[in-house]
This record gives structure tokens, sequence and C-alpha cells, in this order.
């Protein structure tokens, strides 16, 4: 029996070292497991500050994009007020130019009306006979020269005046249409 006690003793210590063997693994991982456990909060503690650092980055991402596009709808802007300005300065010339022609034309006429008018005064006393052959005389086929050449100018002139109308109205929707624009894009 003394020696199936020896042997108890023998398997009671080996136990026991197995025992304090086991303790001291348990204790070891519940430490690791400690460990790991903290050093997981850490990493999603810095998942989250990373997550919130990346929405920023995107907002200014985008708030860059959007400046990018002010910047180029303001920049288009100043180009098309720079065509509008120049328009207005070449309509501006062209008016200036169509109204120094018509005033030409106007003292053209008004010349030739008195010549005309001075002409019909001088073969005024004729004025119930029937009229004249062209070539009959000088003075009556130059009176019928000047007076088709005012019918032509008469009618240049309506032409004239009908152009510079046009022109005008135009000039008015194009810089009320401009205006528009401009106020439009100052206001927003």
């Amino acid at each position: 029996m003394a020696m199936s006690q020896a042997l108890s003793e023998e398997e009671f210590h080996r136990m026991q070292a197995q025992l304090l063997e086991l303790r001291t693994q348990n204790y070891q991982l519940s430490d690791d497991l400690r460990k790991n456990t903290a050093e997981l909060n850490a990493v999603r503690q810095k998942n989250v500050a990373l997550e919130r650092d990346f929405v920023k980055a995107q907002k200014a991402l985008n708030k860059s994009k959007k400046a990018q596009e002010v910047d180029a709808l303001l920049s288009e802007n100043e180009m098309l007020q720079g065509k509008l300005h120049s328009q207005e300065e070449d309509f501006r010339l062209q008016n200036s130019t169509l109204m120094t022609e018509l005033s030409k034309l106007c003292t053209q006429i008004e010349q030739l009306e008195q010549e005309n008018q001075g002409l019909k005064e001088g073969g005024g006393a004729s004025a119930a006979a029937p009229p004249p052959n062209p070539a009959s005389s000088p003075v009556d086929g130059e009176l019928l020269r000047l007076q088709a050449e005012n019918s032509t100018l008469q009618k240049k002139m309506k032409v004239l005046q009908e152009a510079l109308r046009q022109r005008a109205a135009e000039a008015c929707c194009t810089v009320a249409g401009a205006t528009g624009r401009t106020t439009e894009t100052s206001g927003s």
C-alpha cells in the first residue's frame, strides 16, 4: 500500500504541477486578453478619429471643387462682360457712322429738293403746258435726272432709317438682356 500511496503522492505532485502550470497559463491568457482588448479599443478609437478626419478631408475637397467652379464661372462672367463691352463699342461706332451717313443724305436731299424747287419755279410759267419731251432741252433732262436721283435717294434714306431703327431696337434688346444678366450675376 505504501507503494500505491507513493504513486499517489507522485501523481498528486504531478497534478499539482499541472494545476500550477494551467493557472499560470490562465493568468497569462487573461493578461493577454486584457492587453488585446485594450489594443483593440485603441485601434477602434484611432479608426473613429481617422474616419472623422476622412469626412473632414472629403468636405474640404468638395469645397475646393466648388471654389474652382465658382472661379471658373467668375472668369467666364468677366470674359462675357468684356465681349459685351466690345459689342457695345462696336454698336456705338456703327450707330455713329449710320447717323453721320444719314445726316449727309438728309443734307443732300435738302439740296436736291431746293434745286428741284428752283427748277420748278424757273419752269413754273409753263406748268399748265403738257410735259415736255426729255430730249427737247438740256434743262428738262437735268430736271428729270435730278428727280430720279431724288427719288432714289429718298428710297435709300427710308431703307437706312429702317435699318437704323432695327439696329437701335436690337441694341436696346441686347443692352437690356446684358444688363439683366449682369444684374442677375451681380445679385447671386
